[in-house]
């Protein structure tokens, strides 16, 4: 059984994660984060239920688990969280939740459309959309200017992709 006097150590780590998003970026409030988690799924998670779940006062579902590290992710604009933290502490369900979620994401963003995202590692998602994210919500930019940032970010991603494709054909023996 949970003591509820302490959260898990997944909880742990979403707090640390939180509190240290990495590098010189700020702290995440736990209001941003749980705002941030109710504009990824609506009423799903509240900011009562995000305080009562880092409390330990509550075990979270894995759903709650994907939307805390979603949410942390976002406001941080890089892969702070991936499935694999999850999957380390204790939560495999949550961790195969994430994928799953990170996977739909991808597939339902339309910059995205090119990558397949069965085979694309999580990682490499999640900081496609992370600077997506950063892109798309550039304050003072025009629409047109973030829009042509996004279309250039996408085009040096495929011509690295190409360039190594033609690396790896020069070296495959046919």
């Amino acid at each position: 059984m949970a003591d509820l006097n302490k959260p898990s150590e997944v909880v742990q780590f979403l707090i640390e994660r939180r509190n240290n998003p990495g590098g010189l970026k700020k702290r995440i409030s736990t209001r941003a984060a749980a705002a941030r988690a109710k504009e990824l799924a609506g009423d799903a998670l509240s900011e009562p239920t995000w305080r009562r779940i880092e409390s330990g006062e509550k075990v979270p579902e894995d759903r709650e688990l994907v939307l805390m590290a979603a949410a942390i992710t976002d406001l941080a604009h890089e892969a702070t969280i991936t499935p694999d933290d999850l999957y380390e502490r204790g939560r495999p369900g949550a961790a195969a939740l994430f994928r799953d979620w990170i996977r739909e994401r991808t597939k339902t963003d339309p910059a995205l459309a090119a990558i397949d995202a069965d085979v694309t590692p999580e990682h490499v998602q999640q900081r496609l959309q992370a600077m997506l994210q950063q892109i798309r919500g550039l304050k003072g930019v025009p629409g047109d200017q973030r829009r042509q940032i996004e279309t250039i970010m996408l085009a040096q991603i495929e011509a690295t992709l190409n360039a190594t494709e033609a690396q790896l054909r020069i070296f495959r023996p046919e």
